[in-house]
């Protein structure tokens, strides 16, 4: 049996995908090597809340416009896509090639054909943990932000958070409030208000079409490696001021471990800057949107996230003198694409791809960062990127029939 589509993955760029072919009416099936959404299921700490409100993520069924939605929330919502698509789990694809014009798909429950794939397996599921890690102590606790779950599984004593960028804000924030004593190794991230100029920012960049933003509309492409803006869940503004003044001690970036002690480089005031200068830039974008259209909209206000502080940053510290007893990594993803082979991906294991495609016919890639848009990478862009995907499928699948006749 040859399938017309094939996509591999059931978390939520893949359940996008399969339920926009359902709706092209496109024969499919979606592949998943454990559950579906497993990544949230056992990738996300317990307390995490979506950055973005209820508006941006309507992919996820009803809900207040206003809402933020928690991790398990967010998996009950995705279980429920998943009982409306065709998805077969427990089956690992372990492997892909070319076969007499279509794709001959290995899985750990045999061999599939189908004519077009779809691949939703995520670029940002396996842990990133730098070198460094294997010169701690033994003594030290690490965890990944993808491993830690909730306060109590850490050991007593302080902890030093690796990251400052969306999960390392949060988890910091969390521990901050419950009274551990907390200390964040930043790197440059930008970051965005809460509210300008009398509404939610996320709702002023919508309006002008920050989120639609495609690749070749940056002014330097290198901007799509840039780590995205920080947003605060639950409309809050966050900066690496307001951790400051909560308690955490600030560092630069952790460059270097010598058994109990570790090196900081002096980057801290600088990355304070940078997150400074993205919110500038985005107050810009808005103040220049609001002009453009003569919107009725009160003066610029102050950002409370921008207050100035004094900071003194070590350059060194002694975890034992310091009390630290773990050290949580909040230093990103990568994607597992070994699968694919090494005609599908570049030297460093990435997609080759142009936009959403595969140099390869017939292959189509969802659920990655700057794919067609901005907003390639979550919620808000799933379903759109789906529609373009599947758009694409139907017409290769139509265009075959009209060369093949099959």
């Amino acid at each position: 049996m040859v399938i017309d589509c094939v996509v591999v993955g059931a978390g939520p760029a893949g359940l996008a995908a399969s339920s926009l072919l359902s709706g092209f009416g496109i024969e499919h099936v979606v592949l998943e090597r454990a559950r579906p959404g497993e990544t949230w299921r056992t990738q996300r700490w317990d307390s995490l809340h979506l950055n973005n409100p209820g508006f941006m993520n309507t992919m996820l069924g009803d809900q207040d416009p206003d809402t933020y939605l928690t991790g398990p929330e967010v998996v009950r919502r995705l279980e429920v896509l998943a009982s409306r698509a065709p998805v077969f789990t427990g089956i690992d694809v372990v492997g892909v090639a070319r076969l007499h014009g279509r794709w001959n798909l290995r899985t750990s429950a045999g061999q599939l054909q189908a004519r077009t794939v779809v691949v939703a397996s995520g670029g940002e599921n396996i842990p990133r943990v730098p070198s460094l890690a294997n010169r701690l102590p033994d003594r030290i606790i690490q965890l990944h932000a993808a491993t830690y779950r909730k306060l109590p599984d850490l050991p007593e004593g302080a902890v030093l958070v690796v990251g400052s960028a969306q999960s390392g804000t949060q988890i910091a924030e969390d521990l901050l409030a419950a009274g551990r004593r907390v200390w964040l190794a930043t790197c440059p991230v930008g970051r965005a208000s809460a509210n300008y100029r009398g509404r939610e920012t996320v709702r002023w960049l919508d309006e002008a079409g920050f989120f639609e933003h495609r690749p070749e509309d940056l002014p330097d492409p290198r901007l799509v490696r840039a780590v995205p803006a920080l947003l605060a869940p639950r409309g809050q503004n966050m900066s690496l001021q307001l951790l400051s003044e909560a308690g955490a001690t600030l560092t630069g970036r952790l460059v270097a471990v010598e058994g109990e002690t570790l090196t900081f480089d002096g980057s801290t005031a600088a990355n304070i800057a940078y997150g400074d200068r993205s919110a500038a830039n985005i107050r810009s974008l808005i103040d220049a949107h609001i002009q453009a259209h003569g919107l009725d909209a009160p003066a610029a206000e102050p950002d409370p996230a921008e207050r100035p502080i004094e900071i003194d940053p070590p350059r060194q510290l002694h975890l034992r003198a310091a009390g630290i007893g773990s050290v949580i990594w909040c230093t990103g993803y990568r994607g597992a694409f070994h699968w694919l082979g090494d005609d599908l991906t570049d030297s460093l294991g990435a997609p080759l791809r142009q936009g959403a495609a595969s140099p390869a016919p017939g292959i189509w890639f969802i659920g990655l960062r700057w794919l067609i848009r901005r907003t390639s990478g979550n919620f808000i862009g799933f379903p759109r990127d789906a529609e373009v995907i599947a758009n694409d499928v139907r017409s290769f699948l139509t265009a075959r029939v009209a060369r093949a006749g099959i």
